[in-house]
């Protein structure tokens, strides 16, 4: 019962964590066709508000994004002209999820067997190492240990590839980041 009502928490939480996310973009200010170097005449500004319904009311437009989320569609890549962000995504997703289940993994595999040493042996120097080191990897972020691991392992001992994702060993560097 406990776990049915959090997780009916869960949906009036997410509705407004979405409507102050697109509220705060919209208060920002530009937009997504502003160019610092090449500003759009009246006219191209005014279609490019229309074919992407920027010209509607706020609410119109929240309503809109609500609904492309619930059927998946997460509207077109301003990047890549080409690709839809739905498609962008089902594209990096298995690697992402690969990455995520390989860094889970890492963790369990080191932090299990920590946590049981630092609680075998409570109040000894093993505990004390155990914990700084656990306490380390909770808080210094895998964008500070990534760099650092790329500039030892990879720069200056050239043991690990720096990129790319051909073989296994090209997800060590990230999976132990994060």
């Amino acid at each position: 019962m406990y776990f049915l009502r959090r997780l009916a928490y869960m949906i009036p939480l997410l509705l407004v964590i979405s409507a102050v996310t697109f509220l705060l973009v919209h208060l920002a200010p530009g937009g997504p066709f502003d160019k610092e170097h090449a500003p759009a005449s009246p006219q191209i500004k005014h279609n490019l508000d229309a074919k992407y319904h920027l010209d509607e009311p706020l609410w119109k437009q929240y309503l809109r994004y609500m609904n492309g989320l619930l059927h998946g569609d997460f509207g077109a890549s301003m990047k890549y002209r080409d690709h839809s962000v739905t498609d962008i995504v089902h594209q990096a997703l298995p690697v992402s999820m690969l990455l995520g289940w390989l860094a889970f993994g890492f963790a369990m595999g080191i932090g299990l067997p920590v946590g049981f040493l630092t609680a075998v042996r409570r109040g000894r120097w093993q505990d004390h190492v155990g914990s700084f080191f656990a306490l380390l990897a909770v808080c210094i972020p895998g964008f500070v240990i990534a760099p650092l691991l790329i500039l030892v392992f990879t720069i200056k001992w050239k043991l690990l590839p720096v990129a790319l994702w051909e073989s296994p060993v090209h997800a060590v560097l990230p999976m132990i980041a994060l």
